[in-house]
C-alpha cells in the first residue's frame, strides 16, 4: 500500500543546524521523493508528528504550510487509489508535484493542448495532415473517455501502459488493421515530442514502444501497361480522356503527384538555360522544389490546352478557384482525386489490365522507367524529389527486373 510522508534530510544538515524537507513517497518496495524548498532547524523537528516543535522560530507558519502539503498530499493519495489505472510510485510523485505546483488553467491537460496544436496544421493550410491528424486524435481522445470515463489526460499520464492499452483499443474496440493502427501511434508520437519540445511533458514513453506496420501488397503498373492506356481510342472531350492526360502527364514528368499537377500553373513551365522547356513546381507533400524538362509526350498533352496567364490552371481540375484559395483547393483536389482514381479503374479494364490502378502508381511506374534506362538511382532519386536513396528503393520494390536476363542465361551456358 502506497505511503506519503515528510522527513528531513538529516545527512544534509548545515553548519547552522538548518536541514532540507521533503516529501517521500514509498509504494511496494520503490520510493520517489519531492523536494519542499525549504530548512528547518533539525533539532526542533518531530519526526512522529511531521512538524516543527514549539520553540522553532516562526513555528506556526510552518506547520501550517506542512499541514497543507500533507494534506494535498494525501487527498493526491486517495484519488490515485480510485483511479481505474495502475497506481505506482512514479505516478504518484507526479500527481502530488502538479497538486502541490499547479499549473496555469488548462495547461495540464494533453488533450487540449494536442487539439491546440493541430489547429496550427489548419491555419498553415496543411489540411491533409490536419484531417489525417484530427482523425487519430478523435480515436485517442475517444480511447480516454471510454476506458477512463475522463475528459482530461495529464501529461504524465502518457506512459507506456497508456500507449499500450491503446494500442489494443485500436485493434479490438476499433478493429483497425495493423498499419491504420501504426498510424494512430506515430500520431499520438507526434504530439508527445511537441509536448516535450515546449516543457510540458517529462517522460517519452515511445522509446519502449514499436511502431505496428506490415508490408502493403499493392499493385504496379509497368511502362508497357501505360503504353496500353496511352493507346487507348477515347472521346477527346471525354472525361476518361482528361483524366489519362494528367495521369500520362504525370508519368512523362517523372510521376508527378495528383496534387501536383493540379496546381500546376503555366509559370511553372519556362525555359530552361539547356534551352529546353521545363516543369518547376514545389512539391505539395515535401515543399521540395523539383524541375525536369519536358519531352515531346509531355509537351503534346500541353498543346490540348490554351496557354493562359502565369497564374492560370494548366490544367481544369482547379477551375474557377482562386490559387488564394487554399481551402477549396484542398477539398476539390480531394474529390477529383477520388474520381481520376475510379475513371483509371474504367481505363485499366478497358485496357486489358487486371490491376487496381490508381493516380500514385504512374509515380511508381516512371520510377522503375527511369532506374531501368538511367541506372544510376541516386539521379532516380533526385529526379522523383525524394530525400534518401531509401525512398526510392521501396519505389522500385515489387517490378521484376530482367535486365540481367540474357547474362545469366549467357553465364548459365
Amino acid at each position: 500500500m502506497a505511503t506519503v510522508s515528510i522527513e528531513l534530510r538529516t545527512d544534509r544538515v548545515g553548519p547552522n543546524g538548518w536541514a532540507p524537507a521533503r516529501l517521500r513517497i514509498a509504494h511496494r518496495g520503490t520510493k520517489r521523493y519531492i523536494s519542499l524548498g525549504f530548512k528547518v532547524l533539525a533539532s526542533k523537528w518531530n519526526s512522529d508528528r511531521e512538524e516543527v516543535t514549539r520553540s522553532h522560530p516562526d513555528q506556526k507558519e510552518y506547520n501550517d504550510d506542512l499541514s497543507e502539503i500533507n494534506s494535498t498530499a494525501q487527498s493526491a493519495l486517495r484519488s490515485e487509489n480510485r483511479a481505474s489505472h495502475v497506481v505506482t510510485a512514479r505516478r504518484l510523485k507526479e500527481e502530488i508535484q502538479k497538486r502541490l505546483d499547479p499549473p496555469e488553467e488548462g495547461g495540464y491537460d494533453f488533450l487540449s493542448f494536442a487539439e491546440e496544436r493541430l489547429e496550427e496544421y489548419r491555419r498553415r493550410e496543411k489540411f491533409s495532415t490536419f484531417e489525417s491528424y484530427r482523425s487519430d486524435l478523435r480515436k485517442f481522445r475517444q480511447f480516454v473517455e471510454d476506458q477512463y470515463g475522463v475528459e482530461e489526460l495529464p501529461f504524465d499520464a502518457i506512459d507506456v501502459e497508456l500507449v499500450e492499452s491503446f494500442r489494443t483499443f485500436c485493434y479490438e474496440v476499433r478493429e483497425n488493421s495493423t498499419n491504420t493502427v501504426g498510424k494512430a501511434l506515430e500520431t499520438l508520437r507526434v504530439f508527445v515530442n511537441k509536448a516535450l519540445a515546449e516543457g510540458k511533458a517529462r517522460s517519452y514513453p515511445f522509446k519502449y514502444i514499436e511502431i505496428d506496420s506490415e508490408p502493403v501488397q499493392k499493385d504496379l503498373l509497368d511502362p508497357k501497361e501505360i503504353d496500353q492506356i496511352a493507346d487507348l481510342d477515347l472521346n477527346d472531350e471525354s472525361f476518361l480522356a482528361e483524366v489519362r492526360r494528367w495521369f500520362l502527364f504525370s508519368y512523362y514528368t517523372g510521376g508527378m503527384r495528383f496534387s501536383d499537377v493540379a496546381t500546376l500553373q503555366w509559370k511553372h513551365i519556362r525555359p530552361g538555360p539547356s534551352g529546353y522547356i521545363r516543369v518547376h513546381w514545389k512539391m505539395q507533400k515535401t515543399s521540395d522544389n523539383v524541375g525536369v524538362p519536358l519531352s515531346e509526350d509531355a509537351q503534346q498533352i500541353l498543346g490540348y490546352y490554351e496557354d493562359g496567364s502565369e497564374d492560370e490552371w494548366v490544367f481544369p481540375i482547379l477551375e474557377g478557384i482562386s490559387p488564394d484559395d487554399g481551402r477549396a483547393i484542398y477539398d476539390r483536389k480531394k474529390e477529383l482525386n477520388g474520381d481520376a482514381n475510379d475513371a483509371l479503374k474504367d481505363l485499366a479494364d478497358r485496357a486489358g489490365i487486371n490491376k487496381n490502378a490508381s493516380f500514385h502508381l504512374s509515380r511508381n511506374a516512371a520510377a522503375w522507367y527511369l532506374n531501368q534506362n538511367v541506372r544510376d538511382i541516386y539521379k532516380v532519386r533526385d529526379f522523383l524529389g525524394h530525400s534518401s536513396v531509401e525512398q526510392t528503393e521501396r519505389y522500385l520494390d515489387g517490378f521484376e527486373d530482367e535486365s540481367k536476363d540474357d547474362v545469366f542465361l549467357e553465364a548459365m551456358g
